[in-house]
């Protein structure tokens, strides 16, 4: 293998806002609209852990089954049946009984399955076959998106008090942001980056196209600055799990769309974002690992 490959994971990166506001460094020299069809919740931890592993995870996905059943019956992310018995305790059950419900039966999934990949070795990831590899960390493999510090900022943001939200957003892009330059600094084989603050801030600034355009405006400029750092044979993928669309009669504003983004600077395209796994180990030398 001549140069690096990087990976660049943004979480609710949508596609239709690249394309409305063609931002060039993200589309890259091909870009295309994923399939999230093989999935039954569009949430975040599944989707990464197949981009990981080349394949769904059943054990992370069911644990979102069993909780967006029974906490919240109906929702866009959902492709599941919800049973009857819980339709009702919809109706007669507060949200906040739901959940405490929820949490003794499907103790909180994020928190059960952000390091899952790296306690389970069933399965193969995509870090195991290179020799020097750096990430910040990827739902179900180290990154825990659902920290203490984020659900109380979720919380005030559903009051309408965004600014915690946004600070705490912001910053931790700050942190990703240092230790992806970091990264490329070095000589790995593969840098796999991963930052959530985009979809975290997205759930509630989906309608406020304005302050979510110069969001995007600088991810694109981050791009830039990446692609600038490249070597000639160096390899760019950009990808996320999911869209964020605006969803009426949401707490949040907005929810995750069912498709997610892809782009090379390679003119390669993926179909479903566990194809990720295949195009990255195609790359090394060590096929006779896989």
């Amino acid at each position: 293998m001549n140069g690096r490959i990087i990976i660049l994971g943004i979480d609710g990166l949508e596609y239709n806002l690249v394309e409305e506001w063609d931002l060039k460094y993200i589309k890259q020299n091909a870009y295309t609209k994923t399939d999230l069809s093989d999935f039954k919740v569009i949430v975040t931890p599944p989707i990464w852990a197949s981009m990981l592993t080349g394949r769904k995870v059943p054990e992370i996905e069911e644990l979102f089954i069993k909780r967006i059943k029974f906490v919240t019956a109906r929702s866009n992310i959902s492709r599941t049946k919800t049973p009857w018995y819980v339709k009702l305790g919809v109706k007669i059950l507060p949200l906040p009984i739901r959940r405490r419900l929820g949490d003794a039966l499907t103790p909180r999934p994020m928190q059960a399955t952000y390091d899952y990949l790296l306690r389970n070795k069933k399965y193969k990831t995509i870090f195991d076959y290179f020799d020097k590899t750096w990430t910040n960390g990827i739902p179900s493999y180290g990154r825990n998106v659902s920290n203490d510090e984020v659900r109380k900022a979720m919380k005030e943001a559903v009051k309408g008090n965004l600014k915690p939200l946004v600070e705490y957003a912001m910053k931790i892009y700050e942190q990703d942001r240092r230790a992806l330059f970091g990264a490329l600094d070095n000589d790995y084989e593969l840098v796999f980056w991963y930052t959530p603050f985009l979809d975290e801030i997205s759930h509630f600034y989906i309608g406020k196209k304005l302050k979510l355009m110069n969001i995007y405006f600088d991810l694109n400029r981050l791009v830039e600055k990446v692609s600038k750092k490249l070597d000639e044979n160096d390899i760019l993928y950009i990808i996320s799990d999911h869209g964020m669309e605006p969803v009426p009669g949401s707490p949040y504003g907005g929810d995750h769309s069912d498709h997610g983004f892809f782009s090379s600077n390679t003119g390669e395209l993926i179909g479903k974002p566990q194809e990720l796994f295949y195009l990255v180990i195609n790359k090394t030398e060590r096929r006779g690992k896989f």
